[in-house]
């Protein structure tokens, strides 16, 4: 369903239930409503259940014969409320699409403390671990990378 339709069901709500009130109020002007009801009949507002039930099927009879009289906002503002959608949706996604960032920098830390920890285990291979480590780090930044790239995707394209 488009915003546009949505307004114009709310739209139409609104005024449903404003015409209900305002028969309500005409009813109890001319006295047609009664206070005190019995027990089995309680009434909600000063109104029994039958009168609202029957001010029920009139709104719907007379709401679904006028769809077409409803108001209709102004496709600018219809559009704006779309856009400042999307716009908060683009920055929900990119800010779910940054946690991979936290992944990242955990990983460097973790690879990088077991560099250290096997080069003062033995010294031997040393030369060895930091290639690996070189490895590991390009190999995490891609990640990272990738996560960027997806960032600017979602909030510029």
């Amino acid at each position: 369903m488009s915003s546009q339709k949505a307004v114009q069901l709310s739209l139409g709500a609104a005024r449903s239930l404003s015409t209900g009130l305002a028969r309500l109020q005409a009813a109890s002007a001319q006295g047609m409503l009664v206070a005190s009801q019995p027990a089995a009949q309680t009434p909600i507002l000063g109104v029994s259940p039958s009168t609202i039930a029957s001010g029920i099927r009139a709104q719907s009879v007379s709401s679904s014969l006028s769809l077409h009289k409803q108001a209709v906002l102004p496709n600018a503002l219809v559009q704006e409320r779309a856009m400042s959608v999307l716009a908060a949706s683009k920055m929900v996604g990119a800010g779910c699409a940054t946690i991979a960032l936290a992944g990242v920098g955990a990983g460097l830390g973790v690879m990088f403390g077991s560099l250290i920890n096997g080069a003062a285990r033995n010294p031997n291979i040393a030369k060895q671990l930091v290639g690996y480590a070189l490895l590991g780090f390009a190999l995490t930044e891609s990640i990272a990378l990738f996560s960027l790239l997806v960032v600017f995707l979602i909030l510029f394209a």
